[in-house]
């Protein structure tokens, strides 16, 4: 049997949720696999320094799932089409990471559910927010105790957008957790712990009034804003062009502003670009809808 899977691009964090909140985004990667006798990988779209071997990431986390149920991996024929940016914040290697395990259970004939799943994967990533959202979809928010992971989904405001300014230059998740603190105060436990609260019920009202003090952060952001050139001028910028609140994209280099309406996306849009190559700072900036599925999966005959 032949398989598409159409995995989407996230967000997480945004702002106060640190390893908690994540967020799909109407960008997705593809993967068609079936088995084979011999491995086979192309590679379309975004390939550079992707393995087109046994060492791809999306067949190496394909083994661990195998791993995981006791049985020997098939040798597959697989094709990528890579959109998602990689090493910018935009979930990258949890697309990866889900699709292989998606494409793995497939093949196995689905003895895991999505929340087991789900479960392997934080094993995996080490943190929930970006492979929650890519498998559930939405506005994720989940926690973990050991692999044990709690998650629950809301389905985004339709007209929301959100903007993507894409540094031309990536940055190692690894390298910009390791620079956070070990320790934090109080005072900022509590600041982030009410904001992120408030997020989540300006996801659930649609208030996007709420955007603006909710996407506030003290955990990560400010020990992060000297790798991401132009962070708080190009965020600042967004905020005064109408978005409803602006962050980094997971750990950066991303930035990321939600909005209200495509109308309002598209001044942010402008207002950012404007300020970057004010800047000289180097990147692309995307309007892009948010995503109510997560991993999608399409039989092919």
């Amino acid at each position: 049997m032949r398989y598409k899977i159409d995995v989407p691009a996230t967000t997480a964090n945004l702002g106060p949720g640190f390893d908690c909140l994540g967020l799909a985004l109407d960008w997705w990667n593809t993967i068609q696999v079936e088995p084979s006798e011999t491995l086979c990988v192309k590679l379309r779209g975004l390939t550079e320094n992707i393995p087109a071997d046994a060492n791809n990431m999306t067949l190496e986390n394909m083994r661990c799932f195998f791993e995981r149920i006791g049985k020997p991996a098939p040798s597959v024929k697989i094709t990528m089409t890579n959109r998602i940016p990689i090493g910018r914040g935009l979930g990258s290697s949890a697309a990866a990471l889900v699709g292989g395990l998606v494409a793995g259970n497939l093949l196995a004939g689905e003895p895991l559910s999505r929340f087991e799943l789900l479960e392997l994967a934080n094993e995996l990533e080490g943190h929930p927010d970006n492979v929650s959202a890519a498998l559930f979809g939405g506005f994720a928010v989940s926690t973990f105790e050991g692999a044990r992971v709690t998650s629950a989904s809301v389905e985004p405001p339709r007209a929301w957008r959100a903007v993507l300014f894409i540094h031309d230059h990536a940055l190692s998740t690894k390298y910009a957790r390791e620079i956070l603190p070990k320790k934090i105060a109080r005072a900022d436990a509590v600041h982030n712990i009410g904001r992120a609260a408030l997020l989540t019920f300006a996801f659930l009202t649609e208030n996007v009034e709420l955007l603006a003090v909710g996407m506030q952060d003290r955990l990560h952001q400010p020990y992060r804003e000297h790798l991401v050139q132009g962070m708080p001028e190009l965020l600042a910028a967004a905020r005064a062009a109408g978005a409803g609140g602006a962050a980094l994209s997971g750990a950066g280099p991303s930035l990321l502003a939600l909005t209200a309406s495509p109308q309002r996306a598209a001044r942010v849009r402008d207002a950012m670009r404007d300020t970057a190559r004010r800047l000289r700072v180097n990147g692309e900036t995307h309007i892009v809808k948010l995503s109510v599925d997560g991993a999608r999966v399409t039989p092919l005959k």
